[in-house]
């Protein structure tokens, strides 16, 4: 009787937050992906910006000149580096220690 009917709703409305659920979870996923991907789009103009002359490489002066720069400074403040790490971040950055920190690098280390 009046179980039956009962169990039946339960089941659709347990049914319906699974569905929810999956759909939530999707949801989450695209919009990190997404997050991840303007990230990088802004990392790509954050190295131009420093990029100077325009070689596609970031040179230790490049970096501590960009370093005097506010909007530089703020926005890898906003990755979460302290202005400290920042000087030592060139070094990290430089994974072929090679002086320079390439396009490669510079995403791949920022991230």
């Amino acid at each position: 009787g009046i179980f039956s009917v009962l169990n039946i709703i339960t089941g659709v409305f347990v049914d319906g937050a699974i569905e929810m659920a999956k759909r939530d979870r999707s949801i989450i996923i695209e919009k990190e992906s997404l997050a991840r991907k303007a990230v990088a789009s802004h990392l790509l103009e954050l190295l131009e910006s420093i990029d100077d002359n325009g070689d596609g490489t970031i040179s230790a002066e490049e970096f501590s000149d960009a370093l005097d720069r506010l909007e530089v400074v703020q926005f890898i403040h906003a990755l979460g580096v302290d202005f400290e790490d920042a000087q030592h971040l060139f070094a990290m950055l430089d994974r072929d220690g090679d002086g320079t920190v390439d396009v490669v690098e510079f995403v791949e280390g920022m991230q």
